[in-house]
């Protein structure tokens, strides 16, 4: 253990209480609406020529606030795939992604 870490002791029940917190939860969402916001105006369309949906999920689990910014038009896995849609935009807010790799030189 690193010297500054010595006689460190994370407050278990604090951070808890902080990851399951409204106020936390009010900044993960407004963080999604601004994801979901970035993807829409990329302007990608489906076929019928709507503009590809994107929805922002609540999405907890038992020890946290948590958001979801997806497409669940049968699409979406395509659009991703192909264009990088929800990369590209939480990217554009300099959040660090990592899932489906957009960026390869192939």
């Amino acid at each position: 253990m690193p010297r500054a870490f010595e006689g460190f002791r994370v407050d278990r029940d604090g951070v808890a209480e902080i990851l399951r917190s409204p106020e936390l939860a009010a900044h993960v969402k407004a963080l999604a609406e601004e994801v979901a916001t970035a993807a829409r105006l990329q302007g990608h369309r489906v076929t019928s020529g709507e503009l590809l949906p994107v929805d922002v999920l609540h999405d907890p689990a038992p020890d946290r606030v948590g958001y979801t910014v997806a497409i669940k038009h049968p699409a979406g896995m395509g659009m991703e795939a192909k264009h990088g849609v929800l990369t590209r935009a939480a990217e554009a807010l300099g959040l660090d992604v990592h899932g489906i790799d957009t960026h390869r030189d192939t």
